[in-house]
């Protein structure tokens, strides 16, 4: 088999694996976290698991098809797209250690193609990759720090001021 090209991209996110997971998940609400993405649309009407083909729509790129060749909830998935000449391998992994989760999302171009493709997009595939990373971190720990509000305002109940 010939070489693989590789991009790379690590960040700590303040959220336990399956809040981090449950954002991952959704994948057709990706837009509303990550600039990178314009749309995903699921194509074959299986929702997040083996198998499922998503069209992804982001600026500067064709559309791609994407399809889901593995998971393993609350840790990773791995989706795949081929073009004439080049398969490129999509990985989200969820790692936990120590109350500490990092997200690793990386980007493998492999094929007669590849060394060409990756020259050509990896720069911009880079740039995704870094947007994606920072509003799914921005996106868990917002989610997180409304959840507490709400709970904060639950159990404080609701506060009034009145103007005597």
């Amino acid at each position: 088999m010939g070489k693989k090209y590789c991009i790379s991209k690590n960040i700590i996110i303040n959220a336990r694996p399956e809040q981090i997971f449950r954002v991952l998940a959704d994948i057709e609400n990706w837009n509303q976290w990550t600039p990178s993405v314009k749309r995903i649309t699921i194509v074959n009407d299986i929702k997040f698991n083996k198998g499922t083909k998503a069209r992804i729509v982001q600026a500067k790129l064709l559309p791609a098809l994407w399809k889901i060749t593995e998971i393993e909830k609350n840790k990773y998935f791995t989706w795949v797209t081929k073009y004439i000449g080049v398969k490129m391998t999509g990985k989200h992994i969820i790692e936990s250690k120590n109350n500490i989760t990092s997200v690793e999302s990386v980007m493998i171009y492999e094929g007669i193609f590849a060394k060409l493709f990756y020259r050509l997009t990896s720069s911009l595939a880079s740039q995704y990759l870094t947007m994606e990373i920072n509003g799914l971190k921005k996106e868990c720990e917002n989610r997180i720090r409304e959840r507490k509000f709400k709970l904060l305002i639950k159990d404080v109940g609701f506060l009034t001021v009145s103007e005597n």
